[in-house]
């Protein structure tokens, strides 16, 4: 049955491998995104780390100061500052961390073809890097992009045969 949509690609525009529906330009790609989540991972597990380590210092450098100059009467009294310090940058340093691990661990199952569920969790995870204020325009950028490969059919495909056992090398060669 022919689509009515003018704007589908002929059968002819995209090669794919003998009979198997995988694009060949799809596996590449699933690489390329995997690569970047472990990428894009680690840069927020380092910005996590150092905001855990603010978290921790900037409360306890902070008294000192606070200890020597008058206090404001109308003001937060040293140990709710402490507080607010500590879970403001305590946050941002969580909103880091468990998005980081989560991408780092997809990708590199996702480098083997596996566990493309997890992919897409991690893609969206890295959203809440929001809460860093430093990963936002990056995750936005992978996720829409990561969501636009794992989500096409022949990725699905891709992943499947991965989930069989089948290496990146014997699906390359199924897809030319």
């Amino acid at each position: 049955m022919e689509s009515d949509n003018p704007y589908r690609p002929s059968d002819e525009s995209f090669p794919t491998g003998a009979a198997s529906g995988i694009r060949h330009s799809t596996l590449t790609q699933i690489r390329i995104v995997s690569i970047l989540l472990i990428v894009h991972g680690a840069m927020l597990l380092m910005m996590g780390v150092f905001l855990v380590g603010v978290a921790i210092a900037l409360p306890i450098i902070a008294m000192s100061e606070i200890a020597e100059e008058a206090q404001d009467p109308d003001g937060p009294t040293p140990e709710q500052m402490k507080m607010i310090l500590l879970g403001v940058y305590g946050g941002m340093g969580t909103a880091g961390l468990i998005p980081g691990v989560v991408q780092i661990v997809a990708g590199i199952a996702n480098l083997r073809l596996k566990r493309r569920t997890l992919g897409i969790v991690a893609l969206a995870f890295g959203l809440i890097s929001m809460g860093t204020c430093y990963c936002t325009p990056t995750a936005i950028a992978l996720c829409v992009y990561g969501l636009v490969i794992y989500l096409n059919q022949s990725a699905v495909q891709i992943f499947a045969l991965g989930a069989q056992g089948k290496t990146f090398a014997e699906i390359e060669q199924m897809a030319r």
